[in-house]
């Protein structure tokens, strides 16, 4: 299997670990690969599958990036104790 879009079937285990900006550099040459034209039907479909493991991997990476950014981003949870709000006489006596 390759990894370089140069024929054959793509190896998505090389993904692993690899970084947006990485992934972003070979996803613009697979891209720049194909819209040569000049590839052999072989490698042209081993750049077009490199091309979509990478689009999804990026697509992944982004993902996590949001979310990180949405937690990061929530308001601070309160730091009052929400018991202060029912008075301590309540609990003395029962409702029954």
């Amino acid at each position: 299997m390759t990894d370089s879009g140069t024929g054959g079937t793509f190896d998505a285990s090389t993904l692993d670990g690899l970084t947006f900006e990485a992934a972003y550099t070979r996803l613009q040459a697979a891209v720049e690969r194909l819209q040569e034209g000049n590839l052999p039907l072989d490698n042209a479909l081993g750049a077009y599958e490199e091309g979509i493991a990478l689009s999804r991997h990026c697509q992944t990476l982004l993902e996590r990036a949001e979310l990180r950014v949405q937690v990061l981003d929530r308001p601070p949870l309160d730091d009052e104790d929400t018991t202060d709000d029912v008075e301590s006489d309540d609990w003395d006596d029962p409702p029954f």
